[in-house]
């Protein structure tokens, strides 16, 4: 992990070939800048700039407005101005509805897992009445998303049979479309053959924690006009934690979403169907995971919504042990289960960075969370 420098300049104008230019808004409510730029053209409003650059190995970031920005690459050459402009268009242009959702708005994806090995015990559901009870309730308190995973994808778990997760998946999503639920059904699956399967019994969504890895499943997504949220993952479950290696983390994977996300469109995806997540805990380390959320907000520029979710990650439970050794408290595992109160206080960073879906284990108290916040914005 590199550190990054605050100065009062960049290593040179915005978008020159001699560095990478990272450009995270510095989100604030509309009560506090009633006359800032709007953030997606959502709930969330700018004025200033993190602007951070890449040269070699060395990171510098420094805090400006927007139209210094642009005024500093203009300076330089018409060519980095139009970057700087599109980036500029990239954070703040209105969404467009991901599936039939106003991505000008916060939204709740529930978790449901088809699973008996998931790393939340209270999050695995196999009986047809558990799985309408809890569907019931997410809708109930305010899921506008409910997420279906039929194969484990913690750390160290090893991959399943393709026709195990499909006989999970057919069974439960069926059921549940025969009640005519109002709401969202998205798939968590990297399998082909799942996505088939899904998308035959009327999913709504995919959600590929491999961020669509082969053109089979980019074709695929293509021809059916499938809505997609496009992971990061660094290597597999199997050994995705075995010692993970970044340049620097949140912008090494904005690269790789950047770079993904124009081979889709080329691809014929629209824009407007796919979202993009960083991949919390998934081939990210403690610090790799704190920086992703310290520069959010980055991934605004991509110009496409962004999902989080950290819903009861270990990273909760490593930031409470750290507290329990400088304290000389002889604790050695937080469970999942007592990890509610940091999902919740992660949920709201995402919130106030502005980002559109969160997914998370636990309906009520995100959407509570979310209610009150916005009522101080």
């Amino acid at each position: 992990m590199n550190a990054v420098e605050k100065k009062r300049s960049l290593f040179a104008p915005p978008f020159c070939d001699s560095v990478e230019t990272y450009v995270c808004p510095i989100p604030k409510s509309r009560h506090e800048i009633p006359n800032g730029l709007r953030i997606s053209g959502g709930w969330r409003y700018f004025n200033q700039l993190k602007v951070i650059q890449k040269k070699n190995n060395s990171y510098v970031e420094t805090i400006m407005s927007p139209s210094k920005f642009v005024k500093i690459a203009k300076m330089d050459s018409k060519k980095n101005l139009i970057k700087a402009e599109q980036q500029i268009n990239n954070i703040t242009e209105k969404r467009e509805n991901f599936s039939r959702l106003d991505m000008s708005q916060p939204h709740v994806m529930g978790v449901v897992n088809l699973t008996p090995d998931s790393f939340y015990k209270k999050s695995q559901k196999q009986e047809s009445s558990s799985i309408f009870k809890t569907c019931t309730k997410m809708i109930s308190d305010g899921a506008s998303i409910i997420d279906f995973g039929g194969e484990s994808t913690r750390p160290g778990s090893k991959k399943i049979l393709v026709n195990d997760e499909k006989n999970r998946v057919l069974q439960s999503i069926s059921e549940i479309k025969k009640n005519n639920f109002n709401t969202l059904i998205s798939l968590d699956t990297r399998n082909l053959s799942t996505m088939k399967i899904g998308f035959k019994i009327g999913v709504d969504i995919l959600n590929d924690i491999s961020g669509l890895s082969n053109n089979q499943k980019i074709k695929f997504v293509s021809k059916t006009k499938m809505p997609v949220i496009v992971m990061h993952m660094q290597n597999k479950p199997e050994n995705m934690q075995v010692e993970p290696e970044y340049n620097f983390a949140p912008f090494d994977i904005y690269n790789i979403l950047s770079k993904r996300i124009k081979n889709l469109l080329e691809m014929g995806i629209n824009k407007s169907d796919i979202v993009v997540d960083p991949g919390i805990g998934f081939g990210k380390n403690k610090y790799h995971n704190l920086e992703i959320l310290k520069y959010l907000s980055v991934y605004h520029g991509l110009g496409v919504p962004v999902l989080i979710g950290v819903s009861r990650k270990s990273l909760i439970g490593e930031l409470v042990l750290d507290d329990y050794r400088i304290r000389e408290v002889n604790k050695k595992v937080i469970n999942p289960s007592k990890r509610l109160s940091g999902s919740i206080a992660f949920a709201i960073h995402g919130y106030n960075n502005g980002v559109q879906l969160t997914r998370t284990h636990d309906v009520f108290e995100t959407k509570q969370a979310f209610l009150c916040q916005s009522a101080l914005n």
